[in-house]
């Protein structure tokens, strides 16, 4: 009786060690990869491979305890990489046995159906540095890489409880004009600042901006961009300015702009945002609005805007149109910006392209008539993002040099991705593109040193 007891425990560890054999994961395939920025190494694997990584300098061995293996070794011709080889350890194991010509970051992880174990060794230093500006504010310099290539990357996290806005400014200060972010964030104390909306040569913006429900300029062209309502962050589509001015005879008179150039047959709004005056020429004519009534008549060109006050400047059949009116006649000028989330927020900022749609890459480029100048090649760039709780990501990329070498558009959008940006617009770029951290620019604008901008986003005390 003692006897068969014996042999039925035998028997138990036996088919025990059967059933660890047969558990074990076949691994079917050693195979590996070579890019500019990382080479790969990849186990393929009819199940979930458990590992364990032992690193010593030019040693990197990975231990797969439940993995069975044939012997291999890959063939790689590669500076980096001086030997790959896998090996059956024991009755149910393998090791992965790596060793490096120099060292290198490395990262090892598992990829589902199918299944497959991973080990990038990077030829690209990759650095993360983080420093807490406020309260449920970080700034981090991130060095990189996108597509086999290195960035350098500024980036700007807000958590939705933090005591700060993002809000639009002039760089110029009080109007519209051109000047450094970084000089009007270290005058204001603000803690981070980027670059926004597109412009022109001479300082007037390209873009829809509202700031806390004042309008500061206005623009035809559909454009993505950020807006904020009560608080909450958001990135919207199709912000385009359309303006009526409505006269005593019941004529509509059709806006084409605010608080830019007046062109010719143009009908332009300014207000004391623009500047004290219009600067327009003598060749058209203005008249002054004051709580929907007509004040003052002008077609001498630059027309002092007083505060409080509206100027409609027109040129052409506009002007034709302007000569009816009388002082005193009482007048309306309308305005909406495409859609009823633009309209109703206190803060919109334009920019263009969308970038990213309920977390997918959505680059519309033909829809926003985005220039070629923008929409091709790599450059630096500015972004805006909103994760899924609210958190806002300020984004400055570095382009144009050795250490950064820029961004598609389409790489941005998986950058934004990839720092978990749900939603993302960009921003002027290029040039342009700047942060400014406690009133001190820490990026590397391509142009050798701070471009001077019309509008600016930055993070102002609640």
């Amino acid at each position: 009786m003692r006897y068969q007891r014996v042999f039925s425990v035998l028997i138990l560890l036996i088919l025990l060690c059967f059933s660890a054999l047969a558990s074990a994961a076949p691994i079917t395939n050693l195979r590996t990869s070579v890019s500019p920025a990382r080479v790969r190494i990849v186990l393929d694997s009819k199940e979930p491979i458990a590992y364990k990584v032992d690193k010593d300098k030019l040693h990197l061995e990975v231990d797969l305890p439940n993995s069975s293996a044939v012997k291999q070794q890959a063939k790689l011709k590669d500076a980096a990489i001086k030997s790959v080889r896998l090996l059956p350890d024991g009755k149910a194991g393998s090791k992965l046995l790596i060793e490096l010509n120099k060292e290198c970051q490395y990262k090892v992880y598992q990829l589902p159906n199918p299944h497959r174990l991973v080990v990038d060794l990077f030829r690209i230093n990759i650095v993360k540095q983080s420093k807490q500006l406020a309260k449920g504010v970080t700034y981090t310099y991130l060095q990189d890489e996108m597509n086999g290539r290195q960035i350098q990357a500024y980036l700007v996290s807000m958590e939705p409880g933090a005591r700060y806005q993002l809000l639009p400014f002039s760089a110029a200060g009080a109007y519209n004009g051109r000047g450094r972010v970084s000089q009007f964030a270290a005058q204001n104390k603000l803690i981070a600042a980027i670059n926004a909306s597109y412009f022109d040569t001479d300082g007037w913006v390209i873009g829809c901006i509202k700031n806390q429900g004042q309008m500061m300029a206005m623009d035809e062209q559909p454009r993505s961009g950020y807006v904020l309502k009560n608080g909450n962050p958001d990135i919207v589509q199709d912000i385009n300015y359309y303006g009526t001015l409505d006269l005593p005879n019941g004529q509509h008179l059709v806006l084409k702009g605010m608080n830019r150039a007046r062109i010719s047959d143009d009908l332009v709004l300014y207000n004391s945002f623009f500047a004290p005056s219009t600067k327009t020429n003598q060749w058209g004519r203005e008249i002054k609005i004051v709580n929907n009534r007509v004040t003052a008549i002008s077609t001498a060109g630059n027309m002092v805007i007083t505060p409080g006050s509206s100027v409609i400047s027109g040129h052409g059949a506009s002007a034709a149109a302007l000569a009816q009116l009388r002082v005193g006649d009482r007048v309306t000028i309308s305005e909406t910006l495409g859609n009823s989330a633009a309209d109703a927020a206190e803060t919109v900022v334009s920019g263009g392209p969308l970038l990213v749609e309920h977390g997918r890459v959505q680059v519309r480029v033909a829809e926003e008539k985005i220039p070629a100048d923008i929409a091709k090649g790599r450059a630096p760039r500015t972004a805006l993002g909103i994760k899924k709780d609210g958190t806002l990501l300020m984004v400055v990329v570095d382009g144009r040099s050795n250490n950064s070498a820029g961004l598609t558009l389409t790489e941005l959008a998986t950058y934004m991705l990839r720092l978990g940006a749900r939603e993302a617009v960009n921003f002027d770029g290029g040039g342009s593109s700047v942060m400014a951290i406690n009133g001190q620019v820490v990026n590397k604008p391509s142009d050798g040193r701070e471009r001077s901008v019309s509008v600016g986003l930055g993070l102002f005390p609640r």
